[in-house]
């Protein structure tokens, strides 16, 4: 796994490392699948950041129902107040890189060009922070894609009373400061290209639309990695 070899994508509240062997039209389908099951679960259930697990519910079964083959499934959940000191993105990093060999530095090399876009990174957060000088919630999600299409989803959802300007993915936060539950999800799939075919037009007019309205849904963080 080359490090270097994988463009950076943002989609809704995920930021995904797809590999340079996943073609355009591979890669034009995750971005459209994803982005679509989160607003899906949004016109359904409401806001990720009130109560993560029904929203996280349906946005998987809409990926099921897109053509998406689960094959695999995490699920961890802790009281705040069992937690330690925690940076959000850890938990992620330690899943996605028991999936894959050197997935960590794949990770970090996309976290490192996603700081140095300002764009990218102001717009990422409006999707995955909720907060204000009371506290702050986070719903952050990380994918690797590589060819088939074949996904590997890690999320994680917290209520922190930190600030939130004071609150990052990488940065620690104090247990104390920790509110509630710490949700951690992780999934696989593979697409059903057949089945996925059948509604690819009708998916991709309704996110152009959704592009016009909105036009911080999906974008490709600027980076050097092979297209």
């Amino acid at each position: 796994m080359e490090t270097d070899d994988y463009s950076v994508w943002t989609a809704g509240g995920t930021l995904l490392l797809i590999a340079a062997g996943v073609t355009p039209a591979q890669r034009q389908a995750v971005l459209d699948s994803l982005l679509y099951c989160q607003l899906r679960a949004n016109k359904v259930v409401g806001s990720r950041f009130l109560d993560y697990p029904p929203w996280y519910g349906r946005y998987r079964k809409e990926l099921s129902e897109r053509g998406w083959i689960i094959t695999q499934f995490f699920h961890d959940t802790q009281s705040a107040g069992a937690c330690s000191l925690l940076a959000p993105i850890q938990p992620l990093r330690l899943w996605l890189d028991s999936q894959f060999p050197s997935a960590d530095n794949v990770i970090e090399q996309g976290l490192v060009r996603l700081n140095r876009a300002q764009n990218s990174l102001d717009g990422f957060r409006g999707f995955t922070f909720e907060g204000s000088q009371c506290g702050t919630r986070l719903a952050l999600e990380i994918g690797l894609v590589h060819p088939g299409p074949v996904i590997n989803l890690c999320s994680i959802a917290l209520h922190t009373s930190e600030a939130v300007e004071r609150v990052n993915f990488e940065g620690p936060l104090l247990a104390r400061a920790l509110q509630g539950e710490v949700v951690v999800k992780g999934l696989s799939a593979q697409l059903d290209v057949e089945r996925f075919e059948l509604q690819r037009a009708q998916l991709r007019t309704l996110i152009e639309h959704k592009q016009q309205e909105r036009g911080d849904l999906l974008h490709r963080v600027p980076g050097d990695a092979h297209e």
